[in-house]
């Protein structure tokens, strides 16, 4: 009978216990424009992680009220600061779905296409995130053509297609340097005919190595018609020059010789990714969202 009444009275205990701890030790939820306002303040200090901290509330605990709309497109922007590039992504496909028509919908969908960018990898890697990329900045220019990242989304496309033609280029590279000429000539092939790489930097070199692994094969027409091609369209080119002694058998292209002639192509390619892509522009820090 004690045992019984012991163990009564430590449950009774417990549960006063348990009473006691679930009440809340926190105030009242803050006001949303409090929120914000601190959130913004956050943001102006890089101090991103608390900015965050803050938008998300105000969604969370005030959904319905006028700040969430404002406190959902700086959650993007805190995000991408942080390098919180797939939740920078989702949060601009949440703000593209709830708000489809809104007059800053054309910063979410920018905003979307550069998370996906800043995670491109090099060109010997796969391009998945390079694509998303073009389809998030594509559907940006179509559906928002006159806004003020029409223009910025148009100069990331170009960069994210020379990376697809770079990446066709490395693997013809390869297939050339193996003289596995066909599968060589596939790729090339790629570069010249697919119109979003017409004005990549790297049609020049692709022309010349469809002139080598077409002469190398014994096709000897076909040699002669893309180096014409090239002369038409890189009359002064390095490339130009050897494609000539080529197809006038004046001696072939050894492998220290082409390799200096892709350093420049190589060289141009870094260099346009530094100065275009690494500091992209019209990134607002959303201090007057309205």
């Amino acid at each position: 009978m004690r045992n019984r009444f012991w163990l009564i009275g430590l449950l009774c205990l417990t549960a006063l216990t348990t009473g006691c701890s679930s009440t809340p030790e926190t105030g009242p939820a803050k006001p949303p424009d409090v929120l914000y306002m601190e959130g913004m303040t956050a943001l102006q200090n890089n101090r991103f992680k608390p900015a965050a901290d803050r938008f998300q509330e105000i969604e969370q605990k005030h959904p319905f009220s006028p700040w969430a709309t404002k406190a959902q497109l700086n959650l993007i922007y805190a995000h991408y600061k942080k390098g919180e590039y797939e939740d920078a992504v989702n949060a601009s496909l949440r703000f593209i779905r709830l708000h489809p028509r809104h007059r800053h919908a054309s910063y979410a969908f920018y905003m979307r296409g550069m998370s996906h960018y800043q995670r491109i990898t090099d060109s010997y890697r796969d391009q998945s995130r390079t694509r998303e990329a073009i389809t998030a900045f594509r559907e940006l220019i179509t559906r928002f053509p006159q806004s003020d990242y029409a223009w910025e989304a148009q100069r990331m496309l170009k960069l994210c297609t020379n990376r697809m033609a770079e990446q066709e280029m490395v693997v013809g590279r390869f297939y050339l340097d193996r003289e596995e000429y066909i599968a060589a000539i596939n790729r090339f092939s790629q570069v010249v005919n697919n119109p979003e790489f017409q004005t990549t930097p790297f049609v020049e070199e692709a022309l010349f190595s469809l002139v080598l692994a077409s002469q190398r094969l014994g096709l000897m027409e076909e040699s002669r018609n893309y180096a014409a091609v090239l002369g038409h369209n890189f009359p002064k080119g390095g490339f130009y020059q050897a494609a000539t002694r080529l197809i006038q058998q004046k001696g072939d292209i050894s492998r220290a010789q082409l390799a200096e002639l892709r350093r420049g192509v190589d060289e141009g390619s870094v260099l346009g990714r530094f100065f275009q892509g690494l500091a992209p522009t019209l990134l607002p820090t959303q201090t007057e969202v309205r």
